[in-house]
C-alpha cells in the first residue's frame, strides 16, 4: 500500500471509532447519520480546534434569494386578448384513419360471420354437449357482431358528418 492509501486507511478506522462513540451517545443515531456525523467531526478538526465546535452535516444554511422589486407600471397597459390562448393543432391524415377504422370493423363482422358458418356446419358431426356449447359460442358472436355494427353505423355517421 501507498503512504496516501495507508493513511486513508488510519482515517476510515478513526471515523468508524467515532461513530462507535456517537451511536453510545445517541441511540437514537442511525449508523449512516454516526459515520456523517464523524466524518463532519474529523474533517472539521483540522479547521476548528475542538470537538464541540463541529456542526452537524446538512447543518448549512441556505441564503435567501433576493427580491425582485416591483417595476413601475406604465398608465399606458396594452392588453391584446385576440393572440393569446390560441391552441392551434394540424390533424393530418384523420380521414384515412377513419376509413381504416371502418374497414377493420367490417373485416371483424366478416370474420366473426364465417365462424358462425363454420360451426354450424362442423355441429353435424358433434354430439349433443358439443352442440350447446357450439351454440353458446353462436350466441356469442351474434352479440358481437351487433356491437361491431353499431359501432361501425357510428363510424360511418362521423365520416359523414366530415365530409359535410
Amino acid at each position: 500500500m501507498t503512504a496516501k492509501q495507508k493513511a486513508n486507511q488510519a482515517r476510515f478506522k478513526k471515523v468508524v471509532a467515532e461513530a462507535k462513540k456517537l451511536r453510545k451517545k445517541n441511540p437514537k443515531l442511525t449508523q449512516a447519520q454516526a459515520v456523517k456525523q464523524a466524518w463532519a467531526m474529523t474533517y472539521s478538526k483540522k479547521k476548528v480546534a475542538g470537538y464541540a465546535k463541529a456542526g452537524k452535516v446538512g447543518a448549512v444554511k441556505k441564503k435567501a434569494a433576493p427580491k425582485k422589486k416591483a417595476s413601475n407600471k406604465s398608465s399606458s397597459y396594452h392588453k391584446d386578448t385576440k393572440s393569446h390562448n390560441v391552441n392551434i393543432r394540424v390533424m393530418s391524415g384523420v380521414g384515412s384513419n377513419m376509413y381504416k377504422i371502418r374497414d377493420q370493423y367490417e373485416n371483424e363482422i366478416k370474420f366473426y360471420l364465417q365462424a358462425i358458418d363454420r360451426i354450424k356446419k362442423d355441429t353435424v358431426h358433434m354430439s349433443s354437449m358439443e352442440k350447446l356449447r357450439a351454440m353458446s359460442v353462436i350466441k356469442n358472436y351474434k352479440k358481437t357482431i351487433i356491437k361491431l355494427k353499431k359501432q361501425l353505423r357510428d363510424q360511418n355517421k362521423l365520416i359523414s358528418n366530415l365530409l359535410k
